[in-house]
C-alpha cells in the first residue's frame, strides 16, 4: 500500500482528494454487498457510530499526513518512524488492554527497534540541513498512528459487531467529510482544475494507480482490523514494521531519493529488534477488575486469547 500510494501520489498530486477517493470507493464497495447480501455488517447506530468519531477523525488526519509524507519525503523515513511505534504502543496496551508488561527480552527488542529509528534519522541528510521541521508531517502521523492502534484495539473487541466488516464501513463512511475538509483547506480544489495530461497514457496510468490504491486501501482496511483481533496492539505494530522489508527493497529497485546504505543498515537494526519481540500476556482479571481498566471485559480476554490461539 506505501508503495501504491507514493505512485497514486505521483500521478494525481492531490493526497487529499486521493484519500477522499479511496473512502468513498471503500464504503461503497462494503455497502454494495452489504446491499447484495454476500457481506454481514451492523446498520449504522448511535450506540456504535459513537466509539468511531474520535477514531474516524485521526483515522483522516492521519491519512492525509501519511499522504503528505509520501510527497514530500522516502519511504525509509516512513517506515522508521513506524519502527518507533511499539515501544509506545505498549505502554498503552498495558494501560488499557490488560496486558502484562514486557519481558526483559521484549524490551531490549522495542529498545533495539528504537535504536535504529534514530541511527536512522542521526545520518539523514534532509534532517540535518532542516531539523525537526523537516519531519512535520511525519511526526504528526506517528502520533496519530500511536492513538489508532491503541483505540482499533479496542473496536474490534471491546463493542459487539456482527463482522469485521462493521468497523470498515463506518471508519471510511464516517472519514470521507473530514477528509474532504482537509483537501479543500490545503487548495486542492484549486489546484485539481491544473491537472492536465499531456497524453493519453498519463491519464490512462493515473487511474490505475489510483484504482489500484482504492482496491488495495480496502482490502488492507479489513486485513488490519482482522489481524488487530487476533493479536495485542503491540504484537500488530511489531508485525506492520516486520513486513516492511520487501517495501524497502522494491523502493531501492524504483527511485533513486532512498535512504544511504549506512541508513538501509539502521533500518536492519529495527527489523533485528522485531525478531526477538514476543507478545505480552493478559494478566488476570482481578487486576483488571482492581485496576478499573474501562476497555477490556472478560468475554474480550477470553476472546482474545482463543484468537491468539490461532495465530500462534
Amino acid at each position: 500500500m506505501l508503495l501504491v500510494n507514493k505512485l497514486a501520489v505521483h500521478h494525481l498530486p492531490l493526497p487529499g482528494l486521493l484519500t477522499c477517493v479511496q473512502f468513498i470507493f471503500c464504503s461503497t464497495f462494503v455497502y454494495a454487498g452489504k446491499r447484495s447480501g454476500w457481506i454481514q455488517v451492523d446498520d449504522f447506530a448511535w450506540d456504535k457510530v459513537k466509539f468511531y468519531l474520535v477514531y474516524v477523525l485521526s483515522f483522516a488526519v492521519g491519512t492525509f499526513a501519511n499522504m503528505k509524507v509520501l510527497a514530500m519525503a522516502n519511504v525509509e523515513t516512513v517506515i522508521v518512524f513506524r519502527s518507533c511505534t511499539p515501544l509506545a504502543v505498549s505502554f498503552f496496551d498495558y494501560i488499557f488492554h490488560n496486558r502484562a508488561a514486557p519481558s526483559a527480552r521484549s524490551c531490549f527488542a522495542l529498545l533495539l527497534i528504537f535504536a535504529g529509528a534514530m541511527m536512522y534519522i542521526a545520518t539523514d541528510k534532509e534532517f540535518q540541513v532542516k531539523g525537526v521541521s523537516a519531519y512535520y508531517w511525519v511526526m504528526l502521523w506517528w502520533a496519530v498512528l500511536i492513538f489508532q492502534l491503541t483505540y482499533g484495539k479496542f473496536l474490534v473487541t471491546g463493542i459487539p459487531i456482527v463482522s469485521l466488516w462493521t468497523p470498515v464501513l463506518f471508519t471510511n463512511t464516517l472519514a470521507i467529510a473530514p477528509a474532504f475538509c482537509m483537501a479543500y483547506i490545503s487548495g486542492e480544489l484549486e489546484r485539481w482544475e491544473h491537472v492536465h495530461y499531456r497524453h493519453a497514457h498519463q491519464l490512462h496510468l493515473t487511474m490505475f494507480w489510483v484504482g489500484l490504491s482504492c482496491a488495495i486501501g480496502a482490502a488492507i482496511s479489513w486485513a488490519g482490523f482482522w489481524c488487530q483481533s487476533l493479536v495485542s496492539a503491540t504484537t500488530y505494530t511489531v508485525v506492520g514494521v516486520m513486513n516492511k522489508m520487501l517495501t524497502v527493497t522494491l523502493n531501492v529497485l524504483i527511485w533513486d531519493n532512498h535512504a544511504s546504505t549506512y541508513g538501509l543498515l539502521s533500518l536492519l537494526v529495527c527489523l533485528a529488534g522485531g525478531t526477538l519481540y514476543q507478545q505480552s500476556p493478559l494478566r488476570s482479571t482481578d487486576l483488571q477488575k482492581h485496576q478499573g481498566l474501562p476497555m477490556v471485559d472478560d468475554d474480550a480476554d477470553e476472546h482474545d486469547d482463543d484468537h491468539e490461539e490461532e495465530a500462534a
